[in-house]
């Protein structure tokens, strides 16, 4: 009986009616099979649909969320250059509020007991862990590496034997897209995994002793706390616009081709890159990170969901670094080693060609900014069943799979500049 009025507690506090409300929201898919079908979607990417796939190449498919009201609309509006479409999610609503019940039920049955990391949680839930685990643990630190629009510290952990400071560093930022709920519950997994197996288990070990691992479980706080009390399916920061629309995209906000190809000069789109480059805290702060640690950093990984991929740059254009056959080697061993751990298969390569172009991004600005060879960004599961409302139940598997792409990622660039 308890538990029962603990999920009816929580289901009110999660539904409250002042939620963006997504009944009978469709996502469907296009595929373009011509130029023109291409550079039609590119221009409607610049409107206010939300993308949950970007057009990039012909034959790639793109997924679009719409309402129900503009359903019709927008179907007519492809057909006139014939774009035919099939529908992924038939009520995106259902799917959230589906989440909702599972988060709940976890919570519930979880009650009083310790860290729950295969259920998702609240920012100032996720602060008290990291530094819960500063305080307990010798080998972790917390720190807070910037302060947002609406002034919540972004906290970083650092996970160190403190044995030089000088050791190579390797930084792994997530969720600074807000609505990708599983990167934080990964990036607190491996965090927990690191700081609990040092010492015992041999590959952690070895992986500690050559880098410092500093982990932002959450680059975006304010979009990310937003994303529970009022709009799932939030993407950008919380910044307002000097008009109706919030927010500005972080990842379209480094100074590494900024304003290009792939970002927004509209401050309602959902990949609005801002007035300026870094005139967002969160982008500010992965910058800041890298600039404390120059001459250190050798891997900087941004962790996004979803689509099952692992890239290195450029985004802002399909042309290839010099750098681009090492990236490659290394991204094909990483896959690798997540692909042998439960079979999810990922594609791989630089961004532009694998994705999308996407300019101003951090994995771009990691590598052109800073020199960080191994800047990688990746996309976690899945590749549309679930999309941005990945259950609970497949937390666990993502963030193990993930973790021992890492692992075989770390372990290479050891072996290679060591």
């Amino acid at each position: 009986m308890k538990i029962i009025l603990i999920a009816v507690a929580l289901v009110a506090t999660l539904t409250n009616a002042s939620k963006v409300d997504y009944t009978g929201h469709k996502v469907i898919r296009v595929v373009p099979q011509t130029e023109e079908q291409l550079r039609f979607l590119l221009k409607l990417q610049e409107q206010t649909y939300d993308f949950w796939s970007s057009p990039s190449s012909l034959g790639k498919p793109v997924d679009i969320r719409v309402s129900p009201q503009r359903y019709q609309y927008l179907i007519s509006t492809l057909n006139k250059v014939a774009l035919n479409h099939t529908i992924r999610f038939f009520d995106v609503g259902k799917l959230i509020q589906q989440e909702e019940r599972n988060v709940v039920l976890r919570r519930a049955l979880h009650s009083g007991r310790a860290f729950d990391f295969e259920n998702y949680h609240r920012y100032s839930e996720i602060e008290a862990f990291v530094n819960e685990l500063a305080a307990t643990n010798p080998l972790v630190s917390s720190s807070i590496i910037g302060t947002t629009y609406e002034g919540r510290g972004i906290i970083m952990a650092t996970l160190s034997t403190g044995s030089s400071p000088t050791k190579p560093v390797m930084y792994f930022e997530c969720a600074m897209h807000a609505r990708e709920w599983v990167t934080p519950a990964t990036c607190l997994w491996m965090m927990n995994e690191v700081a609990t197996k040092y010492g015992t288990d041999a590959e952690i070990t070895a992986m500690l002793d050559y880098a410092d691992w500093l982990i932002t479980p959450v680059s975006n706080p304010d979009g990310y706390e937003y994303t529970w009390t009022t709009d799932r399916l939030w993407r950008k920061n919380r910044t307002p616009n000097g008009g109706l629309c919030y927010g500005t995209d972080p990842n379209r906000n480094f100074d590494a081709g900024f304003g290009g190809p792939g970002a927004s000069g509209n401050a309602c789109s959902d990949t609005y890159h801002g007035p300026s480059a870094f005139s967002t805290e969160e982008a500010s702060a992965f910058r800041d990170v890298l600039a404390a640690n120059r001459g250190r950093t050798v891997a900087a990984i941004t962790i996004h969901s979803f689509s099952q991929l692992w890239m290195s740059p450029y985004g802002y254009q399909n042309a290839l670094p010099t750098d681009y056959a090492e990236m490659f080697r290394v991204m094909e061993i990483s896959v690798n080693a997540l692909t042998a751990t439960y079979g999810t298969q990922f594609q791989y390569g630089n961004i532009a060609d694998t994705i999308y172009i996407a300019s101003g991004s951090s994995t771009d600005y990691a590598y052109m900014g800073e020199g960080v060879l191994y800047a990688y960004a990746l996309e976690l599961r899945d590749t549309g069943v679930y999309g941005f409302e990945l259950p609970p139940d497949q937390i666990l598997v993502t963030a193990i799979e993930t973790f021992n792409g890492l692992k075989a990622m770390a372990k290479e660039i050891a072996a290679k500049l060591q």
